[in-house]
């Protein structure tokens, strides 16, 4: 397997993504899967918010008070995620998309001062139309992972998480199958998707590194026709092994 890292110039408003990425001058193949950073993908789509803009309603201004943050990220953090689930000094844990995300993926760290970077609008769609771009324009088929970077429970620092993907089945089932000493696996189910963007995220770094893409040439998956939605990734929170020892009636009652 192959990671090849694309340095492009840093961008502040929207832009056409799939052109910029095809005039990096890499030479793309067949079979090529592209990571892309989440926070390039949503500055593409203009998706930054100036907080002077914004008005926070009197829940934001409790919440932030409580949670010693700027009550303007809380009201966005409010009207970006789907659900709340707890809160502590500085982050909302909400769930976004099916995924456990702090503050609704709201981003200041490589954004223009005074603003914010939202999470993509429909990134599974995005997904799917930059690859269909790569077929109609270059004639090969790849494989597309919108990736972001997230934090995981009593780690230290940040690993990969995909929030889009197309082309590719994001997670393989091994259940069934037999491991090295012949006992049949029960629960096991990789992460396809989620592997790859970890890949991108070592290689794109977290600071000024100004590599939003990431190709890896040669992996080991199953490519796919089909429309992929996050109900092909997420787990319901209900079931979740971490949510179901996290309370949100407490939280949201005080």
């Amino acid at each position: 397997m192959e990671v090849f890292p694309i340095k492009i110039a840093r961008k502040t408003r929207k832009f056409d993504l799939f052109k910029t990425i095809v005039k990096s001058g890499f030479q793309f193949c067949e079979g090529d899967i592209i990571v892309i950073s989440s926070k390039f993908v949503a500055i593409s789509e203009g998706s930054i918010v100036k907080l002077n803009d914004v008005v926070p309603s009197r829940r934001s201004r409790l919440l932030a008070k409580r949670l010693q943050m700027d009550e303007r990220i809380v009201e966005m953090v409010l009207r970006e995620s789907d659900m709340i689930v707890n809160g502590i000094p500085g982050f909302l844990l909400t769930i976004r998309d099916g995924m456990i995300a702090p503050n609704a993926g709201i981003d200041k760290s490589n954004a223009p001062k005074g603003t914010v970077i939202l999470y993509p609008r429909g990134p599974f769609k995005t997904a799917q139309l930059i690859r269909s771009k790569f077929l109609r324009a270059l004639g090969i088929k790849v494989g597309v992972v919108i990736s972001d970077s997230r934090l995981m429970p009593t780690r230290i620092g940040t690993t990969g998480v995909a929030i889009g993907v197309s082309g590719l089945e994001p997670v393989e089932d091994l259940r069934g199958k037999r491991d090295l000493f012949g006992n049949k696996l029960q629960v096991t189910i990789k992460a396809t998707a989620d592997a790859l963007s970890t890949t991108g995220v070592f290689v794109m770094g977290e600071s000024n590194e100004g590599i939003p893409v990431v190709i890896i040439r040669g992996a080991s998956v199953k490519f796919t026709e089909r429309k992929l939605s996050s109900n092909d990734m997420a787990v319901d929170s209900r079931i979740d092994i971490y949510l179901r020892n996290i309370s949100t009636n407490e939280f949201l009652s005080e």
